[in-house]
């Protein structure tokens, strides 16, 4: 019996070990001072910081949440993403093997400034939409400015823009918030080859001329007073909708999103009819982000 219970412990601790072992290989280690030795590279979708809060097929939303003096861990990007920045700071960027603030293709959101006169979207970083002009040490303005505030500091705006040169070449990198805000964006991730860009807005289901268009994303904004309703309709495409304002809504169809801050979120699929209302005291605005496939 003695013998039995003595192989039956070599045994046990032969798996232990093994256990161990294998533990020790997968742990993860963080880069030192120069950026290098951390393990694992992790996909965008599971670095810490960019907290995956929804997927759908080859979609998926990413809550992008970085405290000031924080720092997310290298993360690899190979799909194109839109971003809407809801809360600012100063950020910095470093591309894998590169020094911070080195300005490569698709440093991504929190990339210091921008490329002046590039479009949103173009290979090289992620530039602002509507032509906004680029700002040293911290991701671009938002568009049009932000509105001044009567004896305070001007009021933050969120801003839409998009990074497609990850569909050309992966990128690997960190970001820092060397700022004194909390750093947050909302990204949709489209990982597919993109969509057929000569479909109009009315065939796709949208009535006005698009915010932003590429071959991965339409966007489009819906604007609503105090207690307007969106007439409902429906997508070609399977669309994500983001609250880009202040203010109290709804969005609902299949399933019913509550929408209460900048950044709420809700998603429809392709052809699930849905409506938008503002329940609030003010203008609501949103934005309805459709993943263009074919």
């Amino acid at each position: 019996m003695s013998r039995v219970l003595g192989s039956m412990l070599c045994v046990a601790g032969g798996v232990l070990a093994a256990v161990v072992s294998l533990h020790s290989q997968n742990a993860w280690q963080p880069p030192d001072d120069t950026g290098q030795g951390q393990m694992p590279i992790m996909p965008v979708h599971q670095e810490p910081h960019h907290r995956q809060v929804f997927q759908h097929g080859p979609m998926r939303i990413i809550d992008l949440q970085i405290p000031p003096g924080d720092m997310s861990w290298f993360h690899s990007h190979e799909w194109p993403v839109f971003y809407l920045t809801v809360a600012d700071s100063q950020t910095r960027t470093q591309i894998l093997g590169e020094e911070w603030g080195a300005r490569g293709r698709g440093a991504g959101a929190g990339a210091p400034g921008g490329r002046a006169g590039a479009p949103a979207g173009a290979p090289g970083g992620a530039p602002p939409a509507a032509g906004a002009a680029p700002r040293a040490g911290g991701p671009p303005p938002a568009p049009g400015g932000a509105a001044p505030r009567a004896g305070g500091p001007p009021r933050f705006r969120p801003r839409v823009m998009s990074d497609l040169s990850y569909a050309e070449r992966a990128v690997t990198h960190r970001i820092h918030n060397n700022g004194t805000g909390l750093y947050r964006a909302l990204g949709v991730i489209n990982e597919t080859p993109g969509g057929d860009e000569s479909v109009s807005e009315e065939a796709a289901g949208f009535s006005g001329k698009a915010e932003m268009s590429n071959r991965w994303f339409r966007i489009h904004r819906v604007v609503l007073e105090p207690g307007q309703k969106a007439p409902a309709h429906q997508h070609k495409a399977p669309v994500v909708v983001l609250q880009d304002s202040s203010g109290k809504g709804a969005a609902s169809g299949p399933m019913t999103f509550e929408l209460s801050e900048p950044g709420s979120w809700a998603f429809f699929d392709t052809g699930a009819r849905h409506e938008i209302t503002n329940s609030g005291a003010e203008r609501l605005e949103l934005i309805e982000v459709e993943l263009r496939r074919r």
